[in-house]
């Protein structure tokens, strides 16, 4: 059946792109402030949680990456640049007043949830009209509700 389908079933348009940039921004500033998070975390269970912070931002990067270069698949111009970042993004990274980790960790986890709401929102819009850019959201998704679980269980909820 798949040689029915017409080439312009699968649209590449500026909306993909808009929404890809937007991810990205929201990576790169969730992997700030996750290494803001690692550098400051304070108290008893500091180092875990400067740990899986480090962690997650290896694993946003590497998010980054991937969007960065799905963008670019599509003829399009990954916008990088930190006012870029600070424009594009539809999830607010917050910025720890201290080290203090009970609410370092809740807005992590209010930032995580915001993201799985917003790549499951996508991976539905897509759908069927760009195959390869849904299996790379589903995959960023993923880890972002493992991110979330792992916040979960050091917050202790």
């Amino acid at each position: 059946m798949a040689q029915n389908a017409s080439p312009q079933a699968f649209n590449h348009g500026p909306d993909v792109l808009t929404v890809l940039n937007r991810d990205l921004a929201n990576e790169m500033n969730t992997m700030l402030m996750y290494m803001m998070d690692s550098l400051v975390a304070s108290g008893p269970d500091a180092h875990d949680v400067k740990e899986v912070m480090s962690d997650f931002v290896k694993q946003d990067f590497k998010h980054a990456r991937k969007l960065a270069a799905r963008i670019v698949d599509l003829e399009g111009m990954p916008e990088l640049l930190p006012l870029n970042l600070q424009n594009n993004a539809s999830i607010e990274a917050h910025q720890p007043k201290d080290g203090t980790l009970k609410p370092m960790l809740k807005d992590a986890l209010e930032h995580e949830l915001q993201a799985v709401i917003e790549y499951t929102n996508q991976i539905q819009i897509l759908s069927f009209t760009d195959p390869a850019t849904r299996l790379l959201l589903e995959e960023i998704l993923t880890d972002k509700e493992h991110q979330a679980e792992e916040i979960r269980h050091l917050f202790g909820v």
